[in-house]
C-alpha cells in the first residue's frame, strides 16, 4: 500500500502540474481507495470527494457515478444507511443517463441490500429482481449469482425454504460454472 500509494500521489502532483483534471480525480480516486483500505474513512471520503467535485467540474459522469459509489460505500461501512441509499440512487440515477446498465444493475442490488438491512423485504426483492433482470439482459453471470443469492436470502427470511434453496442452487450453478470460489453463503 505504501509503494502504491506513493505512486499515486506522485501522479497527482503531475497531474495537477500539467492542469489534466482527469487524471488527477483518477488518482484522488486511487488514494481514497487506500485510505478506505486502511481503514481511514475520513481520509477516504475526504479523497472521493474531492475527485467527485473534479469530476463534476470536467463533466465525466461515469466518474461521477463511480464516487458517487465509494462513497455510498463509505456511508453504509458507518452505518449511515440513510446517506448511502442517497448516494447509490443519485449513482442509479447518472448510470440510467449513460446508458450504463452494468452500473444500473450493481446500484440496484446494493439498494436492495440496503432494503433488505432494514427488513423492507419486498422492496429489496423488488431491486434484486430488476437487478436480476439487467445482468440476464447483459450476460453478467457473477452479478446474476449474487441477485438469485440475495433473492434467496429474502426467500429464507420470509421462511419459503424451499424456494430459498432453489434460488440459492441455481447461484451456486452460476458461480461453479465461471469459477467464482464458493463460500458458505
Amino acid at each position: 500500500l505504501e509503494l502504491a500509494e506513493g505512486n499515486y500521489k506522485q501522479a497527482c502532483r503531475k497531474f495537477k502540474s500539467d492542469g489534466d483534471r482527469s487524471g488527477e480525480a483518477a488518482s484522488l480516486n486511487n488514494l481514497g481507495i487506500i485510505a478506505e483500505t486502511r481503514g481511514d474513512l475520513a481520509e477516504a471520503e475526504r479523497l472521493f470527494r474531492e475527485s467527485l467535485a473534479i469530476k463534476r467540474e470536467i463533466g465525466n459522469r461515469q466518474g461521477e457515478a463511480n464516487s458517487l459509489n465509494n462513497l455510498g460505500i463509505i456511508a453504509q461501512t458507518r452505518g449511515d444507511l440513510a446517506e448511502a441509499e442517497r448516494l447509490y440512487r443519485e449513482c442509479l440515477a447518472i448510470g440510467r443517463e449513460i446508458g450504463d446498465r452494468g452500473g444500473e444493475a450493481a446500484s440496484l442490488g446494493t439498494l436492495g441490500s440496503i432494503a433488505f438491512r432494514r427488513d423492507d423485504l419486498a422492496e429489496a426483492e423488488r431491486l434484486h429482481r430488476e437487478s436480476l433482470a439487467i445482468e440476464r439482459e447483459v450476460g453478467y453471470r457473477g452479478g446474476e449469482a449474487a441477485s438469485l443469492n440475495n433473492l434467496g436470502n429474502i426467500a429464507k427470511t420470509r421462511g419459503d425454504l424451499a424456494e430459498a434453496e432453489r434460488l440459492r442452487e441455481e447461484s451456486l450453478a452460476i458461480k461453479r460454472e465461471i469459477g467464482i470460489p464458493i463460500d458458505d453463503q
